[in-house]
């Protein structure tokens, strides 16, 4: 064996399993799936130094948007993350600034309340942001309202970061090599896209189901935005962690968590892909693609869950209007970076 690059054995059968193994879910989405596809990953794509960047991660303060904010921070990232939570944002700050460096700020924000959502925006203007992260997300037990009076699960996951987005705009178009990343859910592939009871969840109200319907609009809403800023200069990914072990996890999805603890992700694995879209400059040319570990994937893993060019227009008028955007907001950058 001796003289013979390992990689160039790995790999070859790291393909053939996940051939294999993927489809089966469990072993594609687990701590295994991670394992198994990292070996086909470029460790130098992470070596980047982004000092002078301003990268902006919602729900930065727990679980995946803290391990994110960690691995963004310690590359010489100014980091601002956002949360309701005061008490556990600024103990996230001080561990952050411990461990990574100090150039790490939180910012309260309630996605669920567009003046909460203005006053950020507002801060940021004329400041270039060039990592803007859609992280933050509700799994709810009890159906809720939001200020503006929309069900919590899409003011929070969709309807709040849509806001965000399109009033940063002007900040990303002062970004070097700017970039939006939605976090969604693998929990997404169970739902076909429903705009009705996106907006009006059936009784009784289902957490999780509400959860998957706001994520796969999301996939669908970042493919869209992508092609609305394709001359930007703005490049608009979506994601999936896989099953990553959480807090919100734990306390959301208690049964799930107990039954697959031991199998789930760490934080820092689940949040690799995210990451890599954020400081890696190879997937910037394929802008409206849905990324996990570091591969473009499918939107749709049945048949049964796909969905109407209609119902991707019903959802982009219906979304702006939840979200109080113009829907021209897009094309009014396309061709100027």
């Amino acid at each position: 064996m001796s003289g013979v690059p390992w990689g160039s054995l790995v790999r070859p059968l790291a393909r053939a399993a996940d051939a294999v193994l993927d489809p089966s879910i469990i072993f594609s989405f687990d701590q295994t799936g991670y394992l198994r596809h990292r070996t086909q990953f470029d460790d130098r794509d992470l070596d980047v130094d982004l000092t002078g960047r301003l990268c902006l991660v919602t729900g930065g303060n727990s679980g995946l948007g803290f391990a994110t904010a960690a691995a963004l921070a310690v590359r010489g990232a100014s980091v601002w993350i956002t949360g309701r939570n005061q008490e556990r944002s600024e103990r996230a700050v001080e561990q952050l600034r411990a461990s990574c460096g100090p150039a790490v700020e939180h910012r309260f924000l309630d996605l669920g309340d567009p003046d909460s959502i203005d006053a950020l925006i507002a801060e940021l203007s004329g400041r270039a942001v060039d990592v803007l992260i859609n992280n933050a997300g509700a799994l709810l037990g009890e159906r809720a309202e939001s200020a503006w009076g929309l069900e919590m699960t899409l003011a929070t996951n969709l309807a709040g970061h849509l806001r965000l987005t399109a009033g940063l705009l002007p900040s990303l178009k002062e970004g070097s090599r700017a970039r939006i990343i939605w976090v969604s859910s693998g929990g997404m592939y169970a739902k076909k896209l429903n705009v009705s009871e996106l907006e009006n969840p059936p009784d009784p109200f289902d957490g999780v189901g509400a959860y998957a319907q706001t994520k796969r609009a999301m996939v669908t809403v970042s493919r869209l935005l992508a092609d609305s800023l394709s001359d930007s200069g703005i490049a608009v990914h979506a994601m999936h962690p896989g099953w990553a072990a959480t807090t919100g996890v734990e306390h959301s999805l208690p049964t799930f968590w107990k039954l697959t603890r031991p199998i789930l992700r760490s934080p820092e694995t689940g949040a690799d892909t995210t990451v890599w879209l954020a400081v890696c400059d190879k997937a910037q040319s394929q802008a409206g693609r849905f990324w996990f570990d570091r591969k473009v994937r499918t939107e749709h893993l049945l048949g049964r869950t796909r969905h109407s060019e209609d119902e991707e227009q019903l959802l982009w008028d219906s979304l702006h209007r939840w979200a109080g955007v113009q829907a021209d907001v897009w094309t009014g950058f396309a061709g100027e970076k």
